[in-house]
């Protein structure tokens, strides 16, 4: 079981003289056994092998299996990297608290405590995420301005070729 990021099944085949391998993509949260993981498992790993890696996988979280390896890239990209990308979005909206006069540590509970039952409320409304942002949006109001301002930055694009380039560069890394 491998989890190095853009090491191809073949490159472990090679180097290891086993065929029985399976390459896996977690991401951070699986420390605190809230993760997702992607895997993919080469021709020679059995449906037992196969089984016992998907509970110890699952240990850390939840998982994905992958019939097509390439897709990894993708993974590595999307979650595996992603955590980064919401630490990146909760710092910025930190920032915003500190720049509007909160002490930091208030700024941080705030947006802390939004993006913790933002997630839960994802999870459980029977709602898609556009029905769930039109409710938060009233015509000519606060979030819509907001979300104005996201849409004229190209925020939506910024994030999209931000992580087609992560997974650019996981492609890359598997070539090498």
């Amino acid at each position: 079981l491998s989890i190095m990021a853009g090491i191809t099944i073949a490159n472990i085949q090679a180097g290891l003289n086993h065929q029985s391998v399976i390459r896996a993509m977690p991401n951070t949260p699986a420390m605190l056994g809230m993760g997702i993981t992607a895997y993919a498992a080469s021709a020679a790993v059995e449906k037992n092998q196969l089984r016992k890696v998907e509970n110890l996988i699952n240990a850390t979280g939840r998982s994905v299996y992958l019939e097509d390896e390439s897709q990894l890239n993708a993974v590595t990209a999307l979650s595996g990297s992603g955590p980064a990308y919401f630490f990146y979005f909760v710092k910025s909206m930190i920032e915003a608290g500190k720049a509007m006069g909160f002490e930091e540590s208030v700024a941080a509970l705030l947006v802390q405590q939004t993006m913790l039952g933002s997630f839960h409320l994802i999870n459980s409304a029977d709602k898609s995420l556009d029905e769930l942002i039109k409710a938060v949006t009233s015509k000519g109001g606060t979030t819509e301005a907001a979300l104005k301002q996201f849409a004229e930055h190209g925020l939506e694009d910024t994030v999209l070729q931000g992580i087609l380039a992560a997974q650019k560069r996981s492609e890359e890394l598997s070539k090498s």
